[in-house]
C-alpha cells in the first residue's frame, strides 16, 4: 500500500511538471489556456480532480485537499487540529503557504507576503501568477 501511495504521488508530481512546462514554454499564452493548465497543475499538486474544485475560495480548496489526503470527514480535520495545536496554523493554511512557495520557485516569480495574504480566491491567484509571468 505504501508503495502504491508513493507511486501515485510521483505520477502526480510528473503530471504537474508537464503542466508547468507547457505554461512556461509559451510566454504569450492566452489567459484562458493558462487558466486551464494552471488549474490542472493545482489539481495534480493537491491530489484533486477538476470536478472536486467546487469553490473558488482558495483556503477552502486547500482544506478540500487536506481533508482528502487525511481521509477524514469534512470538518473533522479542523476539529482535530484545534484540539492538538497551540500555534493555530491549520493544515490548509500550511498547504496554501507551501503551494505559493512552490509556485514562486517553479514559475520563477515572486509572490510576496503582502500579496499572499490578499489572495482569497483561486481566480485571484491565477490572475496574479499570469500577470507576473507576463511581466517577466
Amino acid at each position: 500500500m505504501r508503495k502504491d501511495i508513493k507511486q501515485m504521488i510521483m505520477e502526480k508530481k510528473q503530471s504537474a511538471q508537464k503542466y508547468l512546462d507547457m505554461i512556461l514554454a509559451d510566454r504569450y499564452m492566452a489567459y484562458e489556456i493558462f487558466d486551464h493548465f494552471f488549474t490542472l497543475y493545482l489539481c495534480e499538486k493537491f491530489l484533486l480532480t477538476p470536478e472536486e474544485l467546487t469553490t473558488d475560495n482558495f483556503y477552502e480548496i486547500c482544506q478540500l485537499s487536506a481533508e482528502k489526503a487525511s481521509n477524514l470527514p469534512k470538518g473533522l480535520l479542523d476539529a482535530s487540529e484545534l484540539a492538538s495545536k497551540c500555534g493555530g496554523a491549520t493544515t490548509a493554511m500550511n498547504k496554501k503557504v507551501l503551494f505559493l512557495l512552490a509556485v514562486n520557485r517553479e514559475y520563477g516569480i515572486v509572490i510576496d507576503a503582502d500579496e499572499s495574504v490578499q489572495i482569497e480566491t483561486f481566480t485571484a491567484l491565477k490572475q496574479l501568477v499570469y500577470d507576473k509571468l507576463n511581466s517577466k
